[in-house]
């Protein structure tokens, strides 16, 4: 059950700790764009690195374990498509390593389309300089998402008026869900939400957040992406639970 109230105040999450040093490599953007976005990760919390070619890069990576990926895209030298699933192998180092797609702000639709399918987040050119440190921060705290195909019991609640819908989930990961749906709410829309998991009784609730809608056209299903604000009781242990079967 999903009830959206007002849109809430975010707040950014904390940088890493400054002993504990993460490793980032950007790929596929040019050495200006380079030098737009690497300083304005703190040096004290991140190593940076670029490689110039998504193909390139797929060897290092197949390789060597990067704790946060930056994407430019598109990739002048492959399918976007064809690197994310590239990176997103059982045997791949990086498979669970968030992903952050850098976009001119004309692109941005179709950026998004690869939200949920291999890429995490996705930022305009023009955002880096001011946000690249929240976004990589907060994106260390988000794990890929998995298919995963259930209803949801939809109640939403919008000035004096409700609906009632339900929703299939099509994918999920721990910090929130893609729920299929014709319907359409404002961005950064609270949501109270109830759903049942397979092979159990007792509802997940907690609070959610609009963040996207699908594209028309080019996303493989029409929908909206929710973002997990917070559980009750024991729910969020047991969805943890769920997901760990789904490995």
């Amino acid at each position: 059950m999903v009830v959206p109230t007002s849109a809430p105040s975010s707040s950014a999450s904390p940088p890493p700790a400054a002993n504990k040093r993460r490793n980032v490599l950007v790929i596929g953007v040019s050495p200006d764009e380079f030098g737009r976005v690497a300083p304005f990760l703190e040096r004290d919390a991140f190593d940076v690195d670029r490689f110039p070619s998504g193909s390139g890069a797929l060897e290092l990576l197949s390789r060597v374990p990067f704790e946060v990926l930056i994407v430019r895209y598109p990739l002048r030298d492959m399918a976007l498509g064809n690197f994310l699933r590239s990176v997103r192998r059982d045997d791949n180092p990086c498979m669970r390593s968030p992903l952050l797609l850098l976009t001119q702000e004309d692109r941005i639709d179709e950026a998004q389309t690869y939200v949920g399918r291999g890429a995490n987040r996705v930022i305009t050119l023009g955002e880096s300089e001011n946000r690249i440190q929240e976004v990589v921060s907060s994106l260390l705290n988000v794990a890929p998402r998995k298919a995963a195909r259930f209803i949801a019991n939809l109640e939403i609640k919008l000035g004096g008026t409700k609906d009632r819908l339900l929703c299939q989930t099509e994918n999920i990961s721990a910090s929130g869900m893609l729920l299929k749906t014709e319907r359409r709410y404002e961005l950064g829309t609270k949501i109270h939400m109830e759903f049942t998991l397979p092979n159990d009784t007792r509802p997940i609730v907690g609070i959610g957040q609009v963040m996207r809608h699908s594209v028309p056209g080019r996303d493989p299903v029409s929908g909206m992406g929710m973002r997990f604000l917070s559980f009750a009781g024991d729910s969020q242990r047991r969805y943890q639970a769920f997901l760990s079967r789904l490995d």
